[in-house]
């Protein structure tokens, strides 16, 4: 009998085990599929917000694969920093050398000895993709596209880009190439560092989206030689997969790439940054774009967590030592907007830190602490946190007043 019950009692037992064990399946299953809620068919891909950095979905965005003509947002990013700094022109000739009318693939066609204007250039590299015009850029702005090529490297170091290594201003692959840049390595990026550096030079050089934006340019307009070069950035207005709000921005194919895509939209007052790498065609990258920024504009609404100048909730006063007063309001020094899920408000929450020993007198704007939005009691990645500044200013309290605190513990 007791033999009888302890088998009865080993059977319940592994059927429990065996329950919990399948539920505990069908929870991992569901938490799966709910981790990435959409199907988005490429090797990567990233979606994040532009004004904040938050990353809104992922796959495999750290990873690295050669970026094709992805390279050339960097090689857009240094050049527009050196006109911003006021070390080129947009009207500067470029004089063509030999070496940038050898290399192959998109192309302008450039002849050596070929004088061309930076802005030129520039677009026919932005829309068209043409490699020689890069080259050319390259070579007029460090001397060499070795040399250009460093100074891609340490602008990458400088962004925190810490998934990519280049080894030409192009992301042709070194077959394309009749004398290839003198650089140790293997040619990379990742699908978050596209992003991240999407979003820089678009916060760095916003002058940049009325020339990606162009569905097309003529080159050498008026010349022998006149092209009409199409953008191959086919999500443009006048295109098959047009999208609303998209302005930009990059497209890269190689054989070892794949067909790679960063996008780039604004819509409902936010603006979105999207990387797919490593789709399977032309049309792909475009209709898998489609998807991502469909999610982010369709779930997700910028809100305005902390506004310029607010007093912070519950966190209302900054304690200061030795003061007329014993605190000083602490207001905010900058707005914080947040791409959200509505349903998902409650979730969110802001975390003041007050730097300690605040010691009068404080001036009024002197940083007195940090406010971070929290989610679910976690930080957000790449969202900043917001300085905190006095409210006003708090002279130092009199010697006798002082004395009195000490004693009396009050004022």
């Amino acid at each position: 009998m007791i033999r009888r019950n302890n088998k009865v009692m080993l059977l319940l037992l592994s059927l429990l085990i065996g329950g919990i064990g399948w539920i505990a399946q069908v929870e991992t299953a569901q938490a799966a599929s709910s981790a990435i809620p959409i199907d988005v068919k490429a090797r990567s891909y990233i979606l994040l917000d532009k004004n904040s950095g938050r990353v809104l979905v992922e796959k495999g965005a750290s990873k690295r694969y050669a970026p094709a003509s992805l390279t050339k947002i960097m090689t857009e990013y240094i050049v527009l920093d050196r006109i911003k700094q006021g070390k080129l022109s947009w009207d500067d000739i470029v004089r063509v050398s030999k070496n940038a009318e050898r290399i192959d693939e998109a192309q302008v066609y450039l002849k050596a000895g070929e004088k061309r204007s930076i802005r030129e250039l520039f677009t026919a590299m932005a829309v068209y993709s043409a490699n020689d015009a890069a080259v050319a850029l390259a070579e007029h702005v460090a001397g060499s596209e070795t040399k250009f090529v460093a100074l891609m490297n340490q602008q990458a170091k400088k962004l925190g880009l810490t998934s990519s290594h280049f080894t030409n201003c192009t992301g042709l692959p070194k077959r394309s190439y009749p004398d290839y840049p003198d650089v140790q390595g293997k040619h990379v990026m990742s699908a978050g560092d596209v992003a991240r550096l999407t979003r820089q030079i678009l916060l760095d050089h916003e002058e940049v989206l009325p020339i990606v934006s162009h569905s097309r340019y003529v080159f050498r307009q008026g010349e022998t030689g006149e092209r009409m070069l199409l953008n191959w950035n086919r999500m443009l207005p006048g295109f098959a997969y047009a999208y609303k709000g998209l302005d930009g921005f990059k497209t890269g194919y190689t054989r070892e790439a794949g067909y790679n895509f960063a996008g780039s939209a604004k819509q409902k007052g936010f603006r979105l940054v999207s990387v797919v790498m490593g789709t399977r065609s032309k049309s792909a990258r475009f209709v898998e774009t489609k998807k991502l920024l469909d999610y982010g504009f369709s779930r997700y609404q910028q809100v305005e967590m902390i506004h310029r100048h607010q007093v912070v909730t519950n966190h209302p006063n900054a304690p200061i030592k030795d003061g007329e007063s014993l605190s000083v309001p602490a207001i905010s020094k900058e707005k914080l907007t947040l791409p959200i899920i509505p349903e998902e408000k409650r979730k969110y929450r802001i975390q003041v830190t007050f730097r300690e020993k605040l010691q009068a007198p404080i001036n009024k704007g002197t940083v007195v602490g940090k406010a971070k939005i929290l989610y679910d009691g976690k930080g957000i990645p790449a969202v900043k946190s917001i300085d905190l500044i006095a409210g006003k200013s708090v002279e130092k309290a009199s010697w006798w007043r002082l004395l009195f605190r000490s004693l009396f513990g009050e004022d």
